[in-house]
């Protein structure tokens, strides 16, 4: 779990825009998948610095999207949750991109249309999925931990879905929540 985040507005009080919020969970959401795969390679999970490092990234930032828009969706109208989602898509995307262009040269354009057609394609596979007021529903893990398994080596296969659907998925949904929660909660108006 990540020691320390921003998941608090400190100027409390002032509206923030769908996209400032997005920001802010973008950069959470990147925190989570690092420390995601932190967490695997010390459950000795193979997973390389290179093509197979960003792919695993790819499909676990695309499920903590799908679930901060989720979450948005309690809150926001319908435009601002497509506001906020977008914007936290690019931001995600450009991270992406930024560092697999830098770590394996590749082209940082392509990266950043290939995340952004990852997740359109993802996202009529996850509008499906059960999610309730009080998180995901088991099928939500267990989607993003099938996708993750074509990152996998072939020796990992047989565990990463029990290691994706029991401690990274719950971790990280019970962190994004509140952080969430606590940027919507300071950005309204005092009582």
């Amino acid at each position: 779990m990540l020691k320390r985040t921003k998941s608090r507005w400190f100027a409390r009080g002032k509206p923030r825009t769908p996209e400032s919020i997005a920001s802010v969970a973008a950069f959470t959401a990147w925190r989570l998948a690092l420390e995601s795969i932190k967490r695997m390679r010390r459950a000795q999970f193979e997973i390389a610095a290179d093509a197979q490092y960003f792919a695993y990234l790819r499909d676990y930032l695309i499920f903590l999207i799908h679930l901060a828009d989720r979450l948005a969706a309690l809150r926001y109208t319908p435009e601002q949750r497509v506001a906020f989602t977008t914007a936290m898509c690019r931001r995600i995307a450009e991270l992406q991109a930024e560092n697999q262009a830098r770590l394996l040269g590749d082209d940082e354009a392509a990266i950043r249309r290939g995340f952004i057609d990852a997740f359109n394609e993802q996202a009529d596979d996850y509008a499906t999925l059960d999610f309730a007021a009080a998180g995901p529903h088991f099928d939500f893990a267990r989607y993003c931990a099938h996708r993750l398994l074509d990152a996998a080596s072939a020796q990992d296969r047989a565990w990463l879905i029990d290691q994706i659907v029991s401690i990274e998925a719950p971790e990280a949904v019970d962190t994004l929540r509140q952080v969430i929660d606590n940027l919507f909660a300071t950005s309204e108006a005092p009582a």
